[in-house]
Protein backbone atom coordinates (compact mmCIF):
# COMPACT_ATOMS: atom_id res chain seq x y z
CA UNK A 1 0.00 0.00 0.00
CA UNK A 2 1.33 3.43 -0.94
CA UNK A 3 1.62 6.35 1.48
CA UNK A 4 3.25 8.80 -0.95
CA UNK A 5 4.57 9.42 -4.46
CA UNK A 6 8.21 9.89 -5.45
CA UNK A 7 8.90 11.40 -8.87
CA UNK A 8 12.44 10.81 -10.05
CA UNK A 9 14.37 10.10 -13.24
CA UNK A 10 16.81 8.03 -11.16
CA UNK A 11 16.04 4.49 -10.00
CA UNK A 12 14.78 4.58 -6.41
CA UNK A 13 13.37 1.66 -4.43
CA UNK A 14 11.31 2.62 -1.42
CA UNK A 15 8.70 0.36 0.19
CA UNK A 16 5.18 1.86 0.50
CA UNK A 17 5.92 4.59 -2.08
CA UNK A 18 4.76 4.90 -5.67
CA UNK A 19 8.00 5.66 -7.54
CA UNK A 20 7.51 7.04 -11.04
CA UNK A 21 9.21 9.25 -13.60
CA UNK A 22 6.51 11.90 -14.12
CA UNK A 23 3.42 13.42 -12.51
CA UNK A 24 1.00 11.64 -14.86
CA UNK A 25 1.05 8.40 -12.86
CA UNK A 26 0.86 9.73 -9.30
CA UNK A 27 -2.02 9.28 -6.86
CA UNK A 28 -3.18 12.87 -6.34
CA UNK A 29 -4.56 12.04 -2.88
CA UNK A 30 -1.05 11.29 -1.58
CA UNK A 31 1.88 13.64 -0.86
CA UNK A 32 4.39 13.84 -3.72
CA UNK A 33 8.14 14.49 -3.71
CA UNK A 34 9.86 15.56 -6.93
CA UNK A 35 13.56 14.70 -6.87
CA UNK A 36 15.97 16.91 -8.82
CA UNK A 37 16.03 20.66 -9.47
CA UNK A 38 15.60 20.21 -13.24
CA UNK A 39 12.66 17.85 -12.72
CA UNK A 40 11.03 20.30 -10.33
CA UNK A 41 11.36 23.15 -12.85
CA UNK A 42 10.07 20.95 -15.66
CA UNK A 43 7.02 19.69 -13.78
CA UNK A 44 6.13 22.81 -11.79
CA UNK A 45 7.45 25.64 -13.97
CA UNK A 46 10.05 28.36 -13.70
CA UNK A 47 8.21 30.08 -10.82
CA UNK A 48 9.43 27.41 -8.39
CA UNK A 49 11.66 28.70 -5.58
CA UNK A 50 15.06 27.15 -4.95
CA UNK A 51 14.69 28.18 -1.28
CA UNK A 52 11.26 26.67 -0.56
CA UNK A 53 10.98 22.90 -0.83
CA UNK A 54 7.25 22.81 -0.08
CA UNK A 55 5.36 23.84 -3.21
CA UNK A 56 1.86 23.31 -1.76
CA UNK A 57 0.11 21.10 0.82
CA UNK A 58 0.74 17.90 -1.16
CA UNK A 59 3.74 18.71 -3.36
CA UNK A 60 7.42 18.93 -2.34
CA UNK A 61 10.74 18.92 -4.15
CA UNK A 62 14.39 18.32 -3.27
CA UNK A 63 17.77 18.17 -4.97
CA UNK A 64 18.98 14.80 -6.18
CA UNK A 65 22.03 13.14 -4.61
CA UNK A 66 24.41 14.45 -7.26
CA UNK A 67 23.21 18.04 -6.86
CA UNK A 68 23.24 18.24 -3.04
CA UNK A 69 23.49 14.92 -1.23
CA UNK A 70 22.95 16.26 2.31
CA UNK A 71 19.82 18.20 1.28
CA UNK A 72 18.50 15.13 -0.51
CA UNK A 73 18.99 12.84 2.49
CA UNK A 74 17.45 15.27 5.00
CA UNK A 75 14.50 16.24 2.77
CA UNK A 76 13.82 12.62 1.79
CA UNK A 77 13.59 11.51 5.44
CA UNK A 78 11.35 14.50 6.29
CA UNK A 79 9.08 13.68 3.37
CA UNK A 80 8.75 10.03 4.42
CA UNK A 81 7.91 11.15 7.95
CA UNK A 82 5.20 13.50 6.63
CA UNK A 83 3.72 10.68 4.54
CA UNK A 84 3.59 8.16 7.39
CA UNK A 85 2.31 10.73 9.90
CA UNK A 86 -0.52 11.93 7.64
CA UNK A 87 -1.49 8.55 6.18
CA UNK A 88 -5.25 8.08 6.54
CA UNK A 89 -5.94 11.68 7.57
CA UNK A 90 -8.14 12.13 4.50
CA UNK A 91 -10.50 9.33 5.58
CA UNK A 92 -13.38 10.59 7.74
CA UNK A 93 -13.55 8.98 11.18
CA UNK A 94 -16.91 8.80 12.98
CA UNK A 95 -16.92 7.73 16.62
CA UNK A 96 -20.14 6.32 18.07
CA UNK A 97 -20.26 8.02 21.47
CA UNK A 98 -22.79 5.96 23.42
CA UNK A 99 -22.35 7.84 26.72
CA UNK A 100 -22.09 11.48 25.67
CA UNK A 101 -23.40 11.57 22.10
CA UNK A 102 -26.88 12.82 21.29
CA UNK A 103 -29.36 9.98 20.83
CA UNK A 104 -30.53 11.33 17.45
CA UNK A 105 -26.96 11.47 16.10
CA UNK A 106 -26.11 8.01 17.48
CA UNK A 107 -29.19 6.54 15.77
CA UNK A 108 -28.10 8.08 12.45
CA UNK A 109 -24.59 6.63 12.87
CA UNK A 110 -25.97 3.16 13.71
CA UNK A 111 -28.35 3.32 10.75
CA UNK A 112 -25.45 4.25 8.45
CA UNK A 113 -23.29 1.40 9.79
CA UNK A 114 -26.10 -1.12 9.31
CA UNK A 115 -26.65 0.10 5.74
CA UNK A 116 -23.04 -0.47 4.62
CA UNK A 117 -23.01 -2.89 1.70
CA UNK A 118 -19.49 -4.31 1.91
CA UNK A 119 -17.89 -3.32 5.23
CA UNK A 120 -14.59 -4.48 6.67
CA UNK A 121 -14.54 -4.86 10.45
CA UNK A 122 -11.63 -5.07 12.87
CA UNK A 123 -12.10 -5.79 16.58
CA UNK A 124 -8.93 -4.94 18.47
CA UNK A 125 -7.69 -6.67 21.59
CA UNK A 126 -8.49 -3.44 23.45
CA UNK A 127 -12.17 -3.95 22.56
CA UNK A 128 -12.34 -1.22 19.94
CA UNK A 129 -14.41 -2.01 16.86
CA UNK A 130 -13.43 -0.27 13.62
CA UNK A 131 -15.72 -0.55 10.62
CA UNK A 132 -14.68 0.71 7.18
CA UNK A 133 -17.18 1.22 4.40
CA UNK A 134 -18.07 3.86 1.80
CA UNK A 135 -14.73 5.58 2.52
CA UNK A 136 -15.62 6.21 6.19
CA UNK A 137 -14.17 4.60 9.31
CA UNK A 138 -16.57 4.11 12.22
CA UNK A 139 -15.32 3.49 15.75
CA UNK A 140 -17.16 1.85 18.64
CA UNK A 141 -15.61 1.38 22.09
CA UNK A 142 -16.97 -1.85 23.57
CA UNK A 143 -15.54 -0.95 26.99
CA UNK A 144 -17.84 2.09 27.17
CA UNK A 145 -20.84 0.11 25.97
CA UNK A 146 -20.50 -2.02 29.08
CA UNK A 147 -21.39 1.07 31.14
CA UNK A 148 -24.54 1.75 29.14
CA UNK A 149 -27.85 -0.09 29.04
CA UNK A 150 -26.95 -1.62 25.66
CA UNK A 151 -25.63 -5.19 25.73
CA UNK A 152 -22.19 -5.59 24.18
CA UNK A 153 -23.09 -9.00 22.72
CA UNK A 154 -26.08 -7.49 20.92
CA UNK A 155 -23.85 -4.85 19.26
CA UNK A 156 -21.23 -7.45 18.33
CA UNK A 157 -23.82 -9.80 16.83
CA UNK A 158 -25.36 -7.01 14.74
CA UNK A 159 -21.93 -5.91 13.51
CA UNK A 160 -20.80 -9.44 12.67
CA UNK A 161 -24.01 -10.04 10.72
CA UNK A 162 -23.67 -7.00 8.44
CA UNK A 163 -24.20 -7.85 4.75
CA UNK A 164 -21.11 -9.27 3.04
CA UNK A 165 -18.82 -8.07 5.82
CA UNK A 166 -15.21 -9.14 6.18
CA UNK A 167 -14.10 -9.60 9.77
CA UNK A 168 -10.40 -8.80 10.01
CA UNK A 169 -8.47 -11.16 12.26
CA UNK A 170 -5.15 -11.03 14.09
CA UNK A 171 -3.59 -12.77 11.09
CA UNK A 172 -4.30 -9.68 8.98
CA UNK A 173 -2.98 -7.43 11.77
CA UNK A 174 0.28 -9.41 11.70
CA UNK A 175 0.53 -9.13 7.90
CA UNK A 176 0.23 -5.35 7.94
CA UNK A 177 2.07 -4.66 11.22
CA UNK A 178 5.17 -3.28 9.42
CA UNK A 179 3.07 -0.54 7.84
CA UNK A 180 1.19 -0.04 11.12
CA UNK A 181 4.50 0.47 12.91
CA UNK A 182 5.51 3.14 10.38
CA UNK A 183 2.17 4.97 10.73
CA UNK A 184 2.46 4.80 14.54
CA UNK A 185 -0.14 2.07 15.11
CA UNK A 186 -3.23 3.88 13.87
CA UNK A 187 -5.29 0.73 14.41
CA UNK A 188 -8.46 2.37 13.11
CA UNK A 189 -6.87 2.16 9.65
CA UNK A 190 -6.55 -1.66 9.66
CA UNK A 191 -9.89 -2.22 7.85
CA UNK A 192 -8.94 0.45 5.28
CA UNK A 193 -5.52 -1.14 4.71
CA UNK A 194 -7.14 -4.56 4.38
CA UNK A 195 -9.75 -3.32 1.89
CA UNK A 196 -7.39 -1.23 -0.26
CA UNK A 197 -4.04 -2.91 0.23
CA UNK A 198 -2.53 -6.17 -0.81
CA UNK A 199 -4.41 -8.01 1.94
CA UNK A 200 -7.96 -7.42 0.63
Amino acid sequence: MYVGNIVSSLKIQEENFNVCSDLDTIDNDLPTLIIGWDNAKEFVGENISILHKKINQKLYWTFNEKERKVDFEVDFEKFKEVCFNTFGDNIPYVYLDILHGKSKINKKIIKKILSLGDPVIYISDKKMVYIYGENIIFGIDLNIIEYSSIKKEKILNRIKNLNNNVLVTDEIFNKCKDLLYKIKYKNKLIPYIYKNGEFG
